[in-house]
């Protein structure tokens, strides 16, 4: 077969990561061509996949690299790069409401008995559980997660702490009676931050890498608030590789229900805990994407999140399925700390069968809003929960894009 792609010289000489330093090098910079079209390849060394970046000099030779690079035994998976993008929402200031306890913006915090999250906290605050948030890094000095955030990654170009990855982080694992802000669903878990997006995009190889390294790297569950409209096999694989090491993967839906509603990845990819969102007042949020890969909801809208140094640590009211999914991450945590041989799919199974039917909601929400304290209850129970079928098959595909 005639070769399609650029000299061998200029695509063995692309972007590798072996994942194994810190840190790691980024695989997400610009090949040198500027019609340079790179393909990402998760390739088989052991029992670990290795990111490999290649070049072809236009798509449709990006796509029959692609197919070639597939056939060799040793690659797990190959495609042309995607990229995915933390999904805008909205944030407002939000003002101090005296509560009984010493954080002062509990008052705003509806969303904690909205998933019945204190309730399962005499039972288990997640002390002993590591969450990775997948997304533009997060500040150790944010006083909500002081002491708890581990030393992680980064795989995307530059340095900077955007402020979306430290706010899901706070809603995810936010501590409880620390005088700040208010409480995330598991306020003791630690986090360890693998940053994958900046401000232009969250590269596929990144996203991938990330979720190899975050699995190789202790992480029990992972969040990722980002999402594209286009299947990537190597990020599906990275999923794959999570799940088949026991690792719970949750993804944001998308914030585009009631514009096209399009299905989004990795949301959308087997194996994913698929979150979308309820809105003020208990209803199914229309803005919040909602399909049949949806497992569960959360409450999505004026959720208080705080946010890094560059911002001086304010909170703000957020919105969107960014910040759902953290609240599913958080609630997959507390499962699994009370249940260490649950598999993952045994833990989404439970989120799952444990939700709280919302009959008044129309299809593609999931099982309903998600119940912490349920959950937690049910993972206890002597025997597991396996993952129930959906109504519907999950969406599954083989194909290259």
């Amino acid at each position: 077969m005639p070769r399609t792609f650029r000299a061998r010289r200029r695509a063995t000489t692309a972007l590798v990561c072996a994942l194994a330093a810190l840190p790691c090098v980024s695989a997400a910079a610009s090949p040198s061509g500027s019609g340079d079209v790179p393909v990402d390849l998760l390739r088989h060394v052991g029992d670990r996949l290795v990111l490999e970046t290649v070049t072809a000099p236009d798509t449709d030779a990006a796509r029959r690299l692609a197919a070639r690079l597939a056939e060799d035994e040793s690659v797990s998976s190959a495609a042309p790069r995607t990229t995915y993008h933390l999904a805008p929402g909205t944030a407002d200031p939000l003002d101090v409401r005296a509560t009984a306890t010493t954080d002062p913006l509990l008052g705003h915090a509806g969303h904690l008995e909205e998933v019945h999250a204190p309730a399962a906290w005499p039972t288990t605050t997640g002390d002993d559980l590591t969450v990775a948030v997948l997304d533009s890094g997060v500040d150790p000095t944010a006083p909500d997660l002081a002491g708890r955030v581990l030393p992680g990654a980064n795989f995307a170009s530059g340095t900077d702490i955007g402020t979306h990855g430290t706010q899901v982080a706070t809603v995810l694992a936010g501590a409880y009676g620390n005088g700040v802000g208010a409480a995330g669903v598991a306020p003791d878990v630690d986090v360890l931050p693998v940053r994958v997006c900046t401000p232009t995009g969250c590269p596929g190889s990144a996203v991938a890498q990330g979720i190899v390294w975050a699995t190789d790297h202790g992480a029990d569950v992972l969040n990722l608030s980002l999402g594209g409209e286009t299947y990537s096999a190597v990020t599906a694989d990275a999923v794959a590789y999570a799940a088949g090491k026991g690792v719970v993967v949750v993804a944001a839906a998308g914030n585009s229900g009631d514009t096209g509603n399009p299905v989004e990845y990795p949301a959308s990819y087997p194996g994913v805990v698929s979150a979308s969102a309820s809105a003020v007042g208990g209803g199914a949020a229309p803005w919040a994407q909602h399909n049949t890969a949806v497992d569960v909801s959360a409450p999505g809208e004026r959720i208080p999140a705080g946010g890094p140094a560059s911002e001086g640590h304010d909170y703000f009211a957020v919105t969107g399925t960014s910040f759902s999914a953290p609240q599913v991450a958080a609630a997959a945590a507390l499962v699994r700390s009370v249940n260490r041989t649950a598999t993952a799919a045994q833990v989404e199974g439970l989120l799952r069968s444990t939700a709280s039917p919302r009959p008044s909601w129309p299809a593609g929400y999931g099982t309903g809003m998600l119940d912490v304290a349920a959950a937690v209850r049910a993972a206890a129970a002597p025997v597991p929960v396996s993952a129930p079928t959906p109504l519907v098959p999950r969406r599954t595909r083989t194909v290259h894009r």
